[in-house]
């Protein structure tokens, strides 16, 4: 082999890495669109040197944000700066706890969804009440009753009569204990 067909089969090869280098490497800046790098500029000065994944997941983000309505993208900055507000600490917990949550099956993360929006919709005098007499128990209570609560999130639930319930909620999932269609909440009446 002579030397210009070796510096051109060289040569071959670096543009080839190349491209497949910046194919691996991700989008580069000057690929964005006017709107994404507006969105992004926080981020151009170290776009070029993250990951594909990361910047794929600030690219969707963009694109949920540009789809918002005014409204949203409000609630979405005041949840921003209240996350910037947290201390470390607290953050870390939260981390931790949406990976848990990940980890979980769909069905139990719907679940867990349900009664979140369940709680939410409670009136704050009741919500605040709940959380009172929760941190009034002492913490082998409070953890006892967690334990209890994941097990019977699992198992089917006697009623008051001992009969075992079945009925699924909407979409097949379970009503929380205690509400079959029936208004009750926590085996109360509400007449």
């Amino acid at each position: 082999m002579n030397g210009r067909t070796a510096i051109l089969i060289a040569m071959l090869i670096l543009f080839l890495a190349g491209t497949a280098w910046g194919q691996a490497g991700g989008t580069p800046w000057d690929r964005l669109t006017p709107e994404e790098q507006k969105t992004l500029r926080p981020f151009q000065d170290r776009w070029n040197g993250m990951s594909p994944e990361r910047q794929d997941r600030l690219r969707k983000g963009v694109d949920r944000w540009q789809r918002m309505t005014p409204a949203e993208r409000e609630q979405a900055n005041q949840r921003y700066q209240k996350w910037r507000e947290l201390p470390p600490e607290r953050k870390d917990m939260i981390r931790r706890g949406y990976e848990d949550f990940r980890k979980l099956p769909p069905d139990e993360q719907q679940r867990l969804r349900e009664r979140s929006q369940w709680y939410r919709q409670l009136p704050p005098d009741q919500r605040e009440s709940l959380r009172d007499t929760y941190r009034r128990l002492p913490r082998e209570q409070r953890e006892s009753l967690r334990e209890k609560y994941r097990q019977r999130s699992v198992e089917p639930r006697p009623d008051a009569r001992g009969e075992i319930h079945r009925d699924p909620g909407p979409r097949g999932n379970p009503l929380p204990r205690g509400d079959r269609g029936t208004g009750n909440v926590r085996g109360k009446r509400h007449d």
